[in-house]
């Protein structure tokens, strides 16, 4: 990380986080209570960063300049890397079950991800499980009422918030067919690959890792407003 205290602030915030900080600071909020608006687990880091670099409520002109400078950065800014599973040593460049779980793994924030089937052969269990308890990351599976296992999966991670398809009107089951991950609102990995042994180890399988904070609140937003209708509750 840089010595800079600015950029060391721009390094870590989220877009989110940023965004947040700029309109309570610009309400003239204290300082304390726009970092309300950080996760617990966060706050602290956040708080050091922000008095580092002069950033608060004593210097809203200012500070919310810079943090609405670092949301539209962090917005704009789009990094795409592509990854792949492959039998054997075959995938040379971007693995895509290392970033599975690479990108659970750094949650701070949230996880949401959507598969088809999550079979119980799946590393992500682990993954998933673990993220799940972080008191400050929220994690929320979508999965396919049929093959998606959702009573399994919600058994599995009991503190995760979990939906299943649903059913159209006339009593057709809908088929959930998605697969993604996206963490933090910022990462996001879209793939080919099911929840599963032979997807992540065995088949030929491609998938994007883009870091960008539109896409994901889109994504996200997207499938928040389709619970009750394509999605209920497990």
């Amino acid at each position: 990380m840089s010595d800079d205290p600015l950029k060391q602030l721009g390094e870590y915030l989220t877009a989110t986080e940023a965004e947040s900080l700029a309109v309570l600071i610009g309400a003239r909020e204290h300082t304390a209570h726009a970092l309300a608006s950080v996760s617990r687990a966060r706050r602290e880091k956040v708080a050091k960063l922000l008095m580092a670099a002069g950033i608060g409520h004593t210097e809203p002109t200012m500070s919310v300049a810079v943090l609405r400078g670092i949301a539209g950065a962090k917005s704009a800014h789009r990094d795409l890397t592509p990854v792949w599973t492959m039998p054997g040593n075959e995938a040379t460049t971007g693995h895509l079950t290392n970033q599975f779980h690479d990108v659970v793994a750094a949650a701070r924030i949230s996880v949401t991800c959507a598969t088809y089937n999550f079979s119980s052969t799946s590393s992500m269990w682990d993954a998933l499980q673990t993220a799940s308890e972080e008191p400050e990351v929220v994690v929320c599976v979508y999965v396919d009422a049929g093959k998606g296992d959702p009573g399994g999966v919600k058994a599995r991670l009991p503190r995760a918030t979990v939906y299943r398809s649903a059913n159209l009107p006339n009593g057709q089951p809908i088929v959930s067919h998605t697969k993604f991950i996206v963490v933090d609102h910022e990462v996001v990995l879209l793939t080919s690959a099911n929840f599963s042994y032979n997807a992540e180890n065995r088949n030929i399988e491609f998938g994007l890792l883009i870091r960008d904070s539109g896409l994901a609140a889109s994504i996200e937003s997207t499938m928040a407003s389709k619970r009750g209708s394509l999605y209920e509750l497990v």
